[in-house]
């Protein structure tokens, strides 16, 4: 048995694990199932394996991306394996936070580390953006950990101090096979301490109650940063929520503001296999990219327009319009996550409208 390990994914988490292990002297292997037809696997080309030679190791480093019916099919699922957050549990020393749920978490974790960082020191991690990996020897005394279900699916041991659930609905389930299953990952973020999200409070009052449980001294007229891309107006008549990743998120936006106006979306429909999804309260769906044709079977509104691009649609609106730009899928085949979209939107709009 070779004794190198071998790091199962080439994406972020997997460039994190890469430098972890270069750190500390340690040779290893990749693989990726979607090498070499990507530009990110020049310089490491001499590094992959097949998926015929994965049997010949013990030790993998498992990327979120990677469900257990996949490692299984790989044939490596009663092998070792370890994640990012089994690193961290070992290795880091800080007083560690759990939050997960279908929406707002990455809201939540954004503002509890700014109102813990008032009284004490704090960092946010996970999915948020910054890697664990790379943040194990932070000396602050809160970790803040947005963490999916991706991850909850493979972690070994539950090692957090606290854990926040803000919601549960349906997500995911083309990774996770069915809604029990996701549901069930979910819930592997419980410890005794385990903080519920009711949403008749707003998001950052939760924080700080969270906050308030942890440095009872916490002030809670502090004035909150808001997370890029979530409900973020761009000018008086248009709204940028790319932070919208699921009908979840996209139904909360159009009840929030309700918005009666344009409602633009975009992305892969296939995570949620939602069908027949009933959108009120728009006037006019516009729908652009590459899923615009799935996207426009699985939902019901009685007038849908489709656009091969966002230019194309952009070029079709008014200044005087009502845009809310809440894509209601992750990203798919038009963009790399939530933000290269809504920064390629917001700069769309400022080109189409100062051009008017």
């Amino acid at each position: 048995m070779n004794e190198r390990p071998v790091i199962l994914g080439y994406g972020l988490t997997g460039k994190s694990f890469e430098k972890f292990l270069i750190k500390r002297k340690l040779e290893y292997f990749l693989y990726d199932d979607k090498y070499p037809h990507s530009s990110k696997f020049l310089g490491v080309k001499n590094k992959f394996i097949s998926k015929s030679e994965l049997a010949k190791f013990d030790t993998f480093y498992v990327s979120p991306g990677f469900n257990k019916k996949k490692l299984n099919e790989l044939g490596v699922l009663d092998k070792h394996l370890l994640t990012d957050l089994d690193i961290f549990f070992r290795v880091n020393e800080s007083f560690k936070i759990g939050i997960t749920g279908t929406n707002g978490k990455s809201s939540l974790t954004h503002y509890l580390t700014q109102i813990l960082n008032c009284r004490s020191t704090a960092i946010s991690l996970g999915n948020i953006g910054n890697p664990l990996l790379e943040n194990l020897d932070h000396k602050n005394k809160y970790s803040v950990i947005e963490l999916s279900s991706f991850q909850l699916e493979k972690m070994e041991e539950n090692e957090l101090n606290l854990s926040v659930i803000t919601n549960i609905s349906k997500d995911h389930i083309d990774y996770h096979g069915n809604f029990e299953s996701y549901r069930s990952c979910k819930f592997k973020i419980m410890k005794t301490k385990t903080f519920f999200y009711n949403d008749e409070c707003q998001l950052q009052d939760f924080a700080f109650l969270i906050a308030k449980s942890l440095e009872p001294d916490t002030n809670k007229k502090l004035k909150l940063e808001e997370l890029p891309f979530r409900l973020q107006p761009i000018s008086k008549n248009i709204i940028n929520d790319s932070k919208s990743t699921n009908s979840s998120s996209l139904y909360y936006a159009i009840k929030k503001l309700n918005f009666a106006g344009i409602l633009i979306m975009c992305g892969n429909p296939n995570k949620e296999d939602y069908q027949n999804l009933i959108i009120d309260g728009p006037a006019k769906i516009l729908i652009f990219g590459k899923h615009r044709e799935e996207i426009k079977k699985r939902i019901i509104h009685n007038n849908i327009e489709l656009y091969s691009s966002l230019e194309s649609l952009i070029s079709s609106l008014d200044v005087s319009d009502q845009i809310l730009f809440s894509p209601g899928n992750p990203s798919g085949d038009d963009f790399s996550n939530f933000m290269e979209r809504g920064e390629y939107f917001s700069k769309i709009i400022e080109v189409h409208f100062d051009n008017k």
